[in-house]
């Protein structure tokens, strides 16, 4: 899975179905926290994928995940 199919199913999918989704990932998320990232990446754009996400998105979704579990996703996905 790539940042973008991430972005694109938390904007299609139900929560548990995106939680199920990340068991793939180095950073599970649970349906709680997939609610919370929602909103945040609702906004995301084609520049995300070029530039990585602006450091304020870094910052909510380190509210959400914790520095340790953002930093991790966020460098699986080579951001």
């Amino acid at each position: 899975m790539d940042i973008w199919e991430l972005v694109q199913a938390i904007k299609d999918k139900p929560d548990e179905e995106i939680a199920k989704m990340t068991s793939i990932l180095p950073v599970t998320l649970t349906p709680a926290e997939v609610k919370q990232v929602r909103p945040i990446f609702e906004k995301a754009s084609l520049q995300w994928l070029i530039f990585g996400p602006p450091e304020h998105v870094h910052k909510q979704i380190q509210t959400v995940l914790g520095k340790t579990r953002t930093k991790k996703l966020l460098a699986h996905f080579g951001l």
